[in-house]
């Protein structure tokens, strides 16, 4: 169970490998504290929740799969990670865009990151902002 009391996706285990992977991808995780790694993970088990259980699956089965990734050095993760991303096999190319889809989204969806990279998203009128250069001051 994780923190809400809800029954957690994902494994120890595959938390480990899915916080060493995000370390690939984003890597300001790496030496981020424990709560916004847990964030992470937990922004990431809520999106997966709701989905069916055969593409919870699929997913343990990338992050199975790309586990040894992890153990390699990082010029050598960096050049396997774009290697997978324009992969041939469109399936690989989804699970690999979907994972840091999922990691962008624990990682930077956080509040303490929005403030710290000064990211104000507005639903509203974030575009006319943008385009008239009236950005809040950070």
């Amino acid at each position: 169970m994780d923190a809400s009391g809800r029954q957690a996706v994902l494994g120890a285990g595959e938390r480990w490998s899915l916080v060493r992977l995000a370390a690939c991808i984003v890597p300001e995780t790496a030496g981020a504290p424990a709560e916004v790694k847990g964030a992470l993970l937990a922004a990431i088990d809520d999106q997966l929740r709701p989905r069916p259980r055969l593409q919870q699956l699929e997913f343990k089965l990338l992050l199975l799969g790309l586990a040894g990734l992890t153990v390699l050095p990082a010029g050598w993760q960096q050049a396997c990670l774009h290697l997978l991303e324009n992969f041939p096999l469109r399936l690989v190319r989804v699970g690999m865009w979907g994972l840091k889809t999922l990691v962008y989204l624990g990682y930077y969806g956080q509040d303490s990151v929005e403030r710290r990279i000064h990211y104000w998203p507005s639903k509203h009128e974030g575009n006319q902002r943008l385009h008239a250069r009236q950005v809040p001051d950070g």
